[in-house]
């Protein structure tokens, strides 16, 4: 994943610790001190009244103009939540550079390569029900850190197997994803993330009627319907705890640099965090539902990159049959000869 555009300074910082303060926040995301009130940043606070879809929880802001009763991923029923805090609205969007088009032919694609145990027919008797170009909530988290961490390792172990050892670094975290969708859930966020260009994010015009998490025209998709850009499933209060795991997260896997000796083990870090940034960012994805016989799939393709694709996708159950059954004949046949030559 390639450097974002870099975001605007926040101001003003912390009188404390001169960390940036965020819009939005009402503590220092380091200190936690308090933010004084500043009634001119409050009244532009957007609240809105937010459709959150009964089936898959996809939130999506309510729109007068498209006075959509049903969940633009799953076609599910909407109920309305009312916010008390301020709705967080994507700053950066990402355009799609795979067009409808792509997006089938990659699930074709996909569906041919399924394997021995998928049905010989997938590709050709799979039927297309959706195909929607979904813009997923996520922040973009950079902070300094000073990591201290203790683990056990074989340096210095003498007679044990392992001895203790500690330490601290400093290290720089920049661009990592934190998801705040329910529309994908985490492992599928996990597999798009890596193959994201954060370097051709581009700024949400201030009079798109995405900044609420509505529906936009997206310029990436010609000839397309509007692209749903989804609202942030937690406030920035809530999301802290998860930005802060994921930083820690990845600090784990960092230290292991700085461990002394060839084995480790019980790797613990504790990181105290100095100017921590966030971006909050739509990522492009197809979401695609489709039928096999009767029976409901759904399948991911990247916006950006064709080639990845996952999902999930129906077995033959015949074929999985009968290789459990010839399994089951040789071992069978295995036990019946060792047995014989037992008896002799």
């Amino acid at each position: 994943m390639t450097t974002a555009q870099p975001a605007a300074a926040p101001s003003p910082p912390c009188t404390r610790c001169a960390s940036p303060i965020e819009e939005g926040d009402l503590r220092c995301p380091i200190c936690a001190l308090p933010v004084p009130a500043a009634p001119a940043r409050a009244a532009r606070a957007a609240r809105a009244q937010v459709l959150r879809c009964t089936e898959c929880g996809a939130a999506v802001a309510f729109s007068a103009l498209a006075q959509a009763p049903r969940c633009a991923f799953c076609d599910a029923t909407m109920k309305v939540e009312q916010p008390v805090d301020p709705i967080e609205a994507a700053q950066l969007r990402i355009p799609f550079e795979v067009d409808r088009a792509e997006a089938e032919a990659a699930l074709r694609g996909w569906l041919g390569k399924r394997g021995f145990f998928a049905p010989k027919t997938l590709k050709q008797e799979a039927v297309l029900e959706s195909l929607t170009p979904l813009c997923w909530a996520g922040w973009i988290v950079s902070a300094d850190a000073a990591v201290a961490w203790t683990a056990d390792s074989d340096q210095g172990a003498r007679r044990s197997a392992w001895a203790p050892h500690s330490g601290q670094v400093a290290l720089r975290f920049d661009n990592i994803c934190v998801p705040a969708t329910r529309g994908l859930d985490r492992e599928e966020c996990q597999l798009l993330v890596p193959y994201y260009d954060l370097a051709k994010a581009v700024e949400i015009e201030a009079d798109e009627p995405a900044r609420g998490g509505g529906m936009i025209a997206s310029p990436a998709i010609p000839g397309e319907a509007p692209a749903v850009i989804e609202s942030f499933d937690a406030q920035r209060s809530a999301a802290r705890a998860t930005i802060q795991r994921a930083i820690e997260a990845t600090a784990k896997t960092r230290v292991e640099d700085y461990i002394p000796g060839r084995r480790f083990r019980n790797v613990h870090v504790a990181c105290m965090l100095e100017a921590q940034t966030t971006q909050r960012v739509a990522l492009p994805a197809w979401v695609l539902a489709y039928r096999y016989r009767g029976a409901p799939y759904r399948a991911i393709v990247h916006g950006q990159r064709p080639e990845i694709v996952f999902g999930s996708s129906p077995k033959d159950w015949a074929k999985i049959a009968a290789v459990t059954l010839a399994v089951i004949a040789v071992l069978g046949a295995i036990l019946l000869a060792m047995y014989l030559l037992q008896a002799r």
